[in-house]
């Protein structure tokens, strides 16, 4: 598991460079690419991102997946842009977009994303 653990971290480093190329703003992420566990309200301040990783929105990719390991989320699939990362003491799942090199958004996802 760890093996996939770590593809799973290189295909979001991967992913990071990504850009959005719709509407005015090219950094934001368009909700049509959010996947179907996340609201699209779902970031920092939004009403659906866990409280403890809220101020991981807009880190750069790097150091805010260090920071979402340091809190006990294990990164345990990845789809598109998405990354699901898994808390088994808080029993959450978190999905955070990726885009332009940062976390773009971050939201709670049902567990079974996380393969719950």
């Amino acid at each position: 598991m760890r093996g996939a653990g770590a593809l799973i971290l290189l295909a979001t480093f991967a992913m990071a460079g990504c850009q959005s190329t719709t509407g005015d703003d090219a950094n934001a992420v368009p909700a049509s690419t959010l996947p179907p566990g996340m609201a699209a309200t779902a970031t920092a301040g939004g009403g659906g991102a866990p409280t403890d990783l809220a101020d991981l929105v807009n880190k750069p990719a790097k150091s805010a997946a260090s920071q979402m390991t340091a809190r006990g989320y294990a990164s345990v699939s990845f789809q598109d842009n998405t990354a699901y990362w898994w808390n088994a003491r808080t029993q959450v799942c978190a999905s955070v977009v990726t885009a332009n090199g940062k976390f773009q958004s971050i939201g709670t996802a049902t567990a079974r994303f996380c393969g719950q």
